[in-house]
This record gives C-alpha cells, sequence and structure tokens, in this order.
C-alpha cells in the first residue's frame, strides 16, 4: 500500500544572530514525544503562552525580546482546541537512518539563506533518505528560527501562518512511529531543525499483515 508523502515548511520570524545548541536534536524529539503523550497538558501551556502575546508579538521565557507572529493568538487558540480533543499518543522512537536523511537537509542550508524542502540539486525527502539507506514512504517538517526544544515543538503545533496545519497534523499522525531528528544553524534563521517521519525506521511502507501501529492510549496508560 502506498503512504503519501506529506511535507510543509514553516518560517519563524525570529532573530538570525543565534545558532543551534548542539545539544537541541535528542531534546527536540523528547518534547515531541512530551506532547504527544500529554495533549492536554500541553493545551495547558499553550494558554500560559497565550497570555503573553501583544498584537501580533508574543513574549515568552524562552523569548523575551518578543517574535512576531502572523496570526496572533488566533493560531494558539486553534492549537488548544485541537490538542484539547487530541487522544494521547505513543512516542516516536528515535531512526538513524531517517536522522540522516533530515541531517543532509540541514547540512545542506547551514550556510545558505535558503529554506524549504529541496537541497540545492534538488534532492526532496524521499530523494535524501534513498541517498542516505532508506525508503521513500517519509513525511518532513522543518523549523527555523527557534534554538530550543520548547519553543521548536511549539512552533510545529501552533503552526502559526499554515493554513491547513500540516506540521501539527504530522506531529500527531498515528501513521508514524519513528523519527529522525537533526538541527544545526542556519544563516538566515539561525538555528533550524529537520524532523523525518516514517511508519518504519528506514522509511519503507508499512506491509499488510505487519503488527499493528501503536493506537492512542486511553488515560490513565
Amino acid at each position: 500500500m502506498l503512504v503519501e508523502t506529506m511535507i510543509a515548511a514553516v518560517l519563524a520570524l525570529a532573530p538570525a544572530d543565534i545558532g543551534a545548541d548542539p545539544g537541541l536534536t535528542e531534546q527536540v524529539l523528547t518534547e515531541l514525544n512530551r506532547a504527544r503523550a500529554d495533549p492536554q497538558g500541553y493545551a495547558d501551556e499553550l494558554r500560559t503562552y497565550r497570555d503573553g502575546f501583544d498584537g501580533l508579538v508574543v513574549y515568552s521565557p524562552e523569548s523575551p525580546d518578543g517574535i512576531m507572529t502572523r496570526e496572533g493568538i488566533a493560531a494558539v487558540d486553534d492549537a488548544i482546541a485541537f490538542l484539547d480533543r487530541q487522544p494521547a499518543l505513543g512516542p516516536l522512537e528515535g531512526s538513524p537512518v531517517l536522522a540522516r536523511g533530515a541531517g543532509a537537509l540541514v547540512a545542506d542550508q547551514a550556510t545558505s539563506t535558503r529554506v524549504g524542502h529541496l537541497t540545492l540539486t534538488g534532492l526532496d525527502p524521499s530523494a535524501r533518505m534513498r541517498l542516505h539507506g532508506g525508503n521513500i514512504y517519509v513525511g518532513e517538517v522543518i523549523s527555523y528560527g527557534p534554538p530550543d526544544p520548547r519553543s521548536v515543538v511549539r512552533q510545529l503545533i501552533v503552526d502559526d501562518g499554515v493554513a491547513r496545519r500540516g506540521h501539527r497534523s504530522l506531529v500527531f499522525s498515528l501513521q508514524y512511529q519513528f523519527a529522525g531528528v537533526e538541527c544545526g544553524s542556519h544563516a538566515r534563521y539561525g538555528a533550524m531543525c529537520v524532523i523525518d517521519l516514517a511508519a518504519t525506521p528506514d522509511g519503507s511502507p508499512k506491509l499488510p499483515g505487519s503488527p499493528p501501529q501503536m493506537a492512542a492510549l486511553s488515560d490513565g496508560q
């Protein structure tokens, strides 16, 4: 069965005078799994974050100088409503193969002002995955700007300025059980994180007869 590759990019309007923390990669995966495990708790955190808005500018402990958003509190309210009804999910397991595919884009854009899912030579997520030993059935999300794990994941979940909230949908998709995360510097936005997601450790399709994917967790599990 073919699995559709879903990709989308998000641009953060953040200062470009900061680089990525070398430890950010592992911390981002931990933060993603924290949000998946407790969506309602994460919604409560967004309610606190919401209080930091002054028009389209939001102030937070991670960004005390303020970040310009496109939608203001509207995107945050949309995320809160989504999380309030989202069942808890099992954790994404780290995958070295997926991380290599993600890392290829980070390396490609490190000294560039380019953004998006294509490398300078035109490699998309599926092509990068094949080049680094994986298969083509992957989803990819990219964060530009935030230099800390909480801001990276919050950017993906709030999905400010992205009409279909594609990043949020991928982060909370039951289809994906594995993730490869790679973060680094970006010449324009200071920091970037690429997250490649798949149903299997190497981006191969989930075959008929394979063990079922992890279902949503009920309260108390």
